[in-house]
């Protein structure tokens, strides 16, 4: 690694005995050295900081998509079924999400996760079911809105959320997503990680001792 890539590394996360941190607050319970080791290959075509941008892309992506599919339901439905429509396909994803990590998928995410694409998104279809006289999915779509980007929905439905997690995921599930992106740029790049159990096991070992 280059003075030039830790610079921009030690921007995105910070690398401690306990784990990689970012600036976003998510926790990798696995360290660079570790990745280094057993993954240098795969770093050889991408970076740390890359691998770890998409997983945050995808750890953010039940948001995104509950974001973008609220005012279509709002459009095809009444409010309150379109809320439970759109806290369905939260928890879904969110749960389902970590097992179904696509590269093509999140670059896809990384533009609609954008906030200014999505404000402008529900400024014209807010408007435009203002115009037609539908006050109250306007007024329901601005709070889905402001629930979902400012992590409501994700703190009422943690509970539920983790449960299913831990009879899916032996890793924590940053950690588990961050995998399946060294192991999909792997099969990019046509490398050989022969050693990634390994570096799974010091997850899962380091997970049940916090």
């Amino acid at each position: 690694m280059t003075d030039r890539d830790r610079y921009i590394n030690s921007s995105t996360y910070v690398d401690t005995p306990k784990g990689i941190f970012t600036a976003a607050g998510v926790w990798f319970r696995t360290t660079e050295s570790e990745l280094e080791k057993y993954a240098g290959e795969v770093l050889e075509h991408e970076s740390i900081e890359r691998l770890i941008e998409r997983s945050e892309v995808w750890l953010r992506s039940p948001q995104t998509f509950t974001v973008w599919l609220f005012p279509v339901f709002l459009a095809a439905i009444d409010p309150l079924p379109a809320a439970l429509a759109a806290l369905t396909v939260f928890v879904g994803w969110r749960s389902l999400g970590p097992s179904l990590v696509s590269r093509v998928l999140q670059r896809v995410l990384s533009v609609l996760d954008l906030v200014w694409l999505q404000g402008l998104y529900y400024v014209a279809v807010l408007s435009y079911m203002a115009s037609a006289g539908r006050f109250v999915a306007v007024w329901a779509g601005l709070a889905g809105f402001i629930l979902v980007r400012w992590g409501v929905v994700e703190r009422v439905t943690e509970l539920i959320v983790r449960l299913i997690w831990g009879t899916m995921y032996k890793m924590p599930v940053a950690d588990h997503i961050l995998r399946a992106f060294i192991i999909r740029a792997a099969m990019k790049y046509s490398v050989s990680l022969p050693q990634l159990d390994v570096l799974e096991r010091r997850i899962v070992e380091r997970f049940t001792k916090d």
